[in-house]
């Protein structure tokens, strides 16, 4: 009996002209989300578009275009919920808090913007909007740049750190780490770091972020009048 041999289906790829900038970012960042940013090369990207390598580069220049670009299409999903704080402590708290859960939607950005700068229009939307608020509630644009990029670098190093310990993790399983750490140590070398081994699991959430994003937009404000008050004793002192 002859038997045929088994007839291989030729994979077809999506259309030609099917794809737009929009799709290829859309499914970078999600890769990247889901997968970890080393998943994301532009092989793994063109495995999900169903489309060739040479197609991506129709519509980004390289990688690191790419990764500009996811950064500032996650940045659209940055969402200040309402009623936002009139005054400058309220607005950057309430912004700096959603800044936070906006980087632990997308855990890809935090890692880009460790490692590369980016700039782009997302950018000078969100720096708009947030400069007129501020000017709103009485901080000139020049003073309120550095306490929103304070906010940033605090918020962006804060959730890289949160995300290896908590967020990817159960909190408990972090616990446990301290806990296993600290149980072949000298009882008697370690008194004071025994009383608080229970609180250090706590060092990598909400709680740690809170304490450290009010304590810097205090200093912010703190220094806010401290330079108003210089400014009115150097006008004062002008003949």
């Amino acid at each position: 009996m002859h038997v045929k041999g088994r007839v291989k289906t030729r994979h077809r790829r999506r259309p030609r002209g099917s794809l737009t900038r929009d799709h290829v970012v859309d499914a970078a960042l999600k890769l990247a989300d889901d997968e970890g940013l080393v998943a994301l090369t532009m092989q793994s990207l063109a495995k999900r578009l169903d489309c060739g390598v040479m197609t991506i580069y129709g519509y980004v220049e390289d990688k690191e275009d790419l990764l500009n670009a996811i950064s500032q299409r996650g940045l659209r999903d940055l969402r200040l919920i309402e009623p936002v704080p009139g005054d400058v402590e309220g607005i950057l708290i309430h912004w700096g808090r959603a800044l936070r859960l906006l980087l632990i939607e997308h855990p890809s950005l935090p890692v880009i913007f460790l490692t590369q700068a980016v700039v782009g229009t997302a950018i000078f939307r969100g720096l708009e909007r947030l400069l007129g608020r501020l000017g709103e509630a009485g901080m000139a644009a020049s003073t309120a740049v550095h306490a929103i990029y304070a906010v940033v670098i605090y918020a962006t190093g804060f959730v890289a750190w949160e995300l290896p310990r908590t967020r990817l993790q159960p909190q408990s399983e972090y616990a446990a780490d301290w806990r296993r750490g600290f149980a072949n140590l000298p009882p008697e070398d370690f008194q004071l770091t025994a009383q608080v081994l229970g609180e250090l699991s706590r060092v990598a959430g909400e709680e740690q972020f809170e304490i450290g994003l009010r304590a810097l937009v205090a200093g912010l404000s703190r220094a806010r009048v401290e330079q108003r008050s210089r400014h009115r004793t150097v006008k004062g002192n002008v003949p």
